[in-house]
Parts: structure tokens; sequence; C-alpha cells
């Protein structure tokens, strides 16, 4: 019997009064069989029970929103046992064998704990108050099939009181006999559940050891479980029961949007992609019924605009379709972490990153970089997976050249620290920024070897090259292009700076949201209803032009938000899957307003997140 390792974090601090621990890896090695309602949220009970509940991959409990103390610990037999201890739960546990602690929005765990094999593990889980918030210990240890059911062992304060007995219908706010039978009953539908893994005799007494209650309360938990729908109707409490969880409702399945229904001749509504309609008529390249065209295009009448026009605002009698455009030109991450790429005209799924929700895609020349909202990977173009990070995700920037990544490592707790780190691509060693690990500080570019971070929590930035201290700038930046070295930065008396690579500042009249376009020569900002996109010019900024997209496009800035395919054609997907074509994603060029349409494969799923290509602005390469 030995401590093989653990882990501690002093530090922790979960939401909506859950602690969470789930699989590091739910598609990694296969875990033990279990019954299918052991899944997280299989069963609509209240979260965590009265102390904690364990299942397929997930582990919950109960916890206030404050910093806590942590220690896991995996063991090769039984732990041994400690008295210290206020609330101790037993419960089996399934598992691939890496865990970690997590949030109940935050997705895949941020630190990795190794116990073992795949398989069935028992955990103590134990609680006691502490100097600020709760200590927690967990021991894990494995178990062959047919686990123990799980047992209470300490309580700080009975299942249900006398008062809960006395009055179970009472409902309160915050509190009261309801809430603690939904935590009780929670516990029940726990013990139930695994205790059809190895087949235990169920009994009245049976249930009130393992619950460490009275039979008394267990018949009431009992008649509560069947009220709200959780426990099938039973016969008798006399003798051996068999006792049938109900599942979650699941909802039906909708249907997937389907395109707009256009009757012959029917053309575009206000505020949808236009046909453009030039004061002076019908230009030298109109095509049938004086629709004009950009110069070599051909096929059926599409949507398009120009700077001399203005949009018509009556309903055009012309067919309008959206021409086929060609895949994103550096793929994209499907819904389910697949990473896709076209190669010899084909989608390949180049590598899969599961159980993690991407925010963030990045074409480099050693392969395309995935961030998420805590770790940061690198997939080679032979399909290697390279986690470059943990603790270091989303808002990182690439050098022009696409050998350099800049990224923030963070730690959120009592005292949160932050470093920038410059990540080499080709073999992932980094070098970190030397600088006050207090200070609130993001990545805003690279340009010409050196790094440019927002610090002091936005309120000032420095240009940093690896070797040499920190230089502090004049301007709190915002963005700097790293293929022009043009940057973007606001004050309090203008909301868009321009600042030119030769130190020249140009005050902008421009959307403070505005930013800068590939290579630096102009600005833009995204118009969410209609939704379109409005290009400024810096020589004339108080001009700004408005290309109008379809309707339903996301022009959010979010993960799954629009990306620059280059410095003139920009990818636009749609907000809920489909926008007003039935379209998924559309391609919208800057110099004609052309929109095409983009077709993708199955493995996009709901709103993919589009990788961000490289790019080759004319002048750099």
């Amino acid at each position: 019997m030995a401590l093989l390792r653990a882990f501690e974090d002093r530090e922790y601090r979960p939401e909506y009064g859950t602690f969470l621990l789930r699989e590091a890896d739910p598609w990694g090695p296969a875990r033990a069989r279990v019954d299918e309602l052991l899944r997280e949220y299989a069963v609509k009970t209240q979260p965590c029970g009265s102390i904690a509940r364990a299942g397929d991959g997930w582990i919950d409990g109960r916890a206030s929103d404050r910093y806590h103390e942590v220690r896991l610990e995996s063991h090769d037999a039984p732990a041994p046992e400690d008295d210290g201890w206020a609330d101790v739960v037993e419960t089996p546990f399934a598992t691939g064998g890496t865990v970690g602690l997590a949030m109940v929005t935050g997705g895949s765990p941020r630190d990795s704990f190794r116990l073992g094999e795949p398989g069935l593990y028992r955990l103590r889980f134990c609680r006691r108050p502490a100097d600020e918030g709760d200590s927690y210990l967990l021991r894990f240890w494995p178990v062959s099939a047919s686990p123990e059911p799980p047992r209470w062992i300490a309580r700080s304060s009975p299942l249900l009181s006398e008062d809960d007995l006395a009055q179970p219908a009472l409902r309160t706010r915050g509190g009261g006999p309801s809430a603690h039978f939904r935590y009780a009953t929670s516990d029940l539908l726990s013990l139930l559940l695994w205790a059809r893994e190895g087949a235990a005799t169920v009994t009245i007494d049976w249930l009130a050891d393992r619950l460490l209650s009275t039979p008394d309360a267990v018949r009431a938990i009992l008649r509560h479980a069947v009220g709200d729908g959780l426990l099938a109707p039973f016969d008798s409490t006399d003798g051996p029961l068999t006792l049938v969880v109900q599942p979650t409702p699941r909802a039906p399945r909708q249907p997937p949007p389907q395109p707009v229904s256009r009757p012959t001749g029917l053309g575009r509504l206000r505020g949808t992609v236009a046909t453009a309609a030039s004061d002076a008529g019908p230009g030298p390249h109109a095509g049938p019924g004086g629709t004009a065209r950009p110069p070599g295009v051909s096929g059926p009448t599409m949507a398009w605009v120009t700077t001399s026009s203005r949009l018509s605002s009556t309903l055009e009698t012309r067919p309008l379709a959206l021409p086929p455009g060609p895949p994103p030109r550096a793929g994209f991450v499907g819904s389910g972490g697949e990473l896709v790429v076209w190669r010899d005209d084909a989608p390949v799924v180049l590598a899969r990153w599961p159980g993690v929700q991407v925010a963030q895609a990045m074409q480099s020349r050693h392969g395309t970089v995935l961030l998420s909202s805590t770790q940061t990977a690198l997939v080679r173009p032979d399909g290697e997976f390279v986690l470059l990070g943990t603790s270091m995700g989303w808002r990182a920037v690439l050098d022009a050249a696409g050998d350099r990544l800049a990224a923030v490592e963070y730690h959120v707790g009592r005292r949160s620290r932050h470093r920038l780190h410059l990540v080499d691509l080709a073999d992932g060693s980094r070098q970190s920024m030397p600088w006050d690990e207090a200070d609130a500080l993001s990545a805003v570019g690279i340009h010409d070897g050196a790094v440019y971070a927002s610090v002091d929590g936005g309120a000032a930035s420095v240009r940093w090259t690896p070797g040499e201290k920190p230089e502090p700038l004049p301007h709190a930046l915002r963005q700097v292009d790293p293929y022009s070295g043009v940057a973007l930065a606001r004050d309090r008396s203008h909301p868009a700076l321009l600042i030119r690579p030769d130190g020249g500042v140009v005050p902008l009249p421009a959307d403070p949201a505005a930013a800068l376009v590939p290579g630096g020569r102009q600005l833009y900002s995204w118009v969410y209803a209609p939704p379109g996109l409005r290009l400024y010019d810096p020589a004339h900024p108080d001009r700004p032009r408005m290309l109008p997209l379809p309707g339903g496009s996301a022009t959010s800035p979010v993960p799954g938000g629009p990306v620059w395919e280059s410095p003139e054609h920009v990818l636009v997907p749609a907000d809920h899957g489909r926008n007003e074509f039935g379209l998924p994603l559309v391609r919208l060029h800057l110099r004609s307003g052309l929109v095409e349409g983009v077709a993708l494969p199955p493995e996009a799923g709901y709103r993919p997140v589009l990788v961000q290509p490289l790019h080759r602005p004319a002048g750099h390469g």
C-alpha cells in the first residue's frame, strides 16, 4: 500500500457552488463500461448531492464560491482513513486514468493529474472547514469490476433534519426542507445507480446504512423522488426494493435549418446582400437586364456592390444566387474538435482535439496552432499533435513568417499572475518577457523580431526584444500588424489612433472597436443589424465604405466568428449554422463587394472555428 503521486491546488475557486473534477480526455483511453445513467447530467438531479457524487468521468461536490485548498492523491491500494474530516463519502468512479479540476462553464480541466490505468477506482472524498474556504482531500485507488456502492462515512449535519421531515413540502428561497430533499434525492439516486453495477440487494435499512441516515428519512426521500419524477412508482417499502431511476427526458431533435424558399423572380430584401444600383445606370460590365457585373465574372446574376453604388431600397425582380467559391484556404476546426484541411481538393481530418472547445486557430509555417481558453497546441502538417502549454490560451499572436507565437500564461487565484512567452514553433522552446507577474498583460503583435504587449490592464504598452529589457511605449497599443508594423492605439481623446512605423500618429474618427485589416492599409468594424462590414481608409476616415452581408451572418468577433483569409477577402460564417441562403459560410471580396457561398463538410458542425491563414500582403513577400 503506497501513495503513488499527488497534486495540490491551494487556490481552486469553483463557480455556482460546484466543486468539479472531470476527465482530462473524455475521448481518450476506454473507461470501464458502466450504466449510461452514470454519465454527467444523464439524470436531472440536484448537482453535488449533500457532500459529493461521482460517475462516468466526473465528480462534483458542494462548495462555496471562495478559494479552497484541494489535494488529489493516487494510491495503489485502499488509502488509510483519517478521522479529521467533517464530511466524508466513498464512491466508485469510472475514468480513463487522467483527471483535473474544472469549472462548470470552463470546458476541459486546466491541469491534468494522472491516476493510473483506465478503469474503475474507489474515491474517498473528504471536506472540512479551513481558515479561508474549505480543505478537500480526494484519494483514489483502483478496484475490480462490480464495485462496492457509495457509502457516506461522516456528515457535519444530518442528511435530513426533524424539521425537514415534519414539513417536506415547504419551499423557501435559497434553502429549507425542499432544498434539503433535493440534495438527499441526489445522494439516493447516485447510490441506486452504482448499486445496480454490483447487483446489491436494496432495502430501506440498507439504504439508510449507506446514506448514514434513518429509515424514516429514506422513506421520505423515496416519496419525494417519485413525486419529482426521478424514480418510477413502486408498490411497497417492505423487503427488497426494485427501484427504477428515470433518465432526463431528451428534447426532440430539431430538423436542420433549410434555405429560405424564394419564388421565381424574387430578388433581395432590405438589409441583405444587394445588387448595385448605380446613379449612372448600367456600367460597362452590365449583365442581362442591366445588372452590373465585376470584370471577368460570368454565370448567374451575383450579389455585389461597389464604392460608387448606392443600395436600392426597393424589391428587385431578378433571380438572386450566390456563386460557389472554393473552400476556406487554411481549413477549420469542427464542433467535435476535428481539424479539417483540404488536400488534393478534398477535405481531410488531419487531427482531433476532442473534449476541448477551440477558440482560435491560426496557420503557421510549422502547422496549425489551436488555442482553447486554457491550452495551446500545434498540429504539424503530418498530423502530429504537440501540446505547447497549459494555462496559456486564447488571444495569441503570430509573427509574419509564422515561425513564432506570443501568448500569455496566466494563473487566477488570490495572487493572480501572468507571464508572456515567445514560443519557437519549430521546436517548442520558449523565452519569457521579464516583467512583474502581478500585472495583467496581453500580446498585441510581433513585428521585426519584437513583441508588443499591453500592460497595466491595457493602460500602457511595451516593446520587448528577446534578450533585452522591455521598452515602454508612448501609446496604449491595441493591435500591431505583423507585416507592416502599423499599430492601432487609443487614448482619452481619440477612439482610434493609427501609429505608423516611422512614429507618425494619425487620429481617426472611427468606431472604437475598429481593427486593422491585415497589411495595415485599412481599418474595419463589424455591423450587426443588418449584418455588414464597414471599411475605413486612413486617407479618408470620415467616409467609411459599407459592404452588406447575407442575413443571418455571424459578425461578432468571438470564437466561430469571421476570419481574414487575405487582405482582400474575409470569411463570414452563419450565426445559427445557416444564413438566409442556407449556407454555413460566405466569402466577401473587398474590392468588388462580391459575396460567394462556401460549402463545408459535415465535420463543421453547428459553428466551426475557421483557421486564420498566413497572409502575404503586397510588398511583404
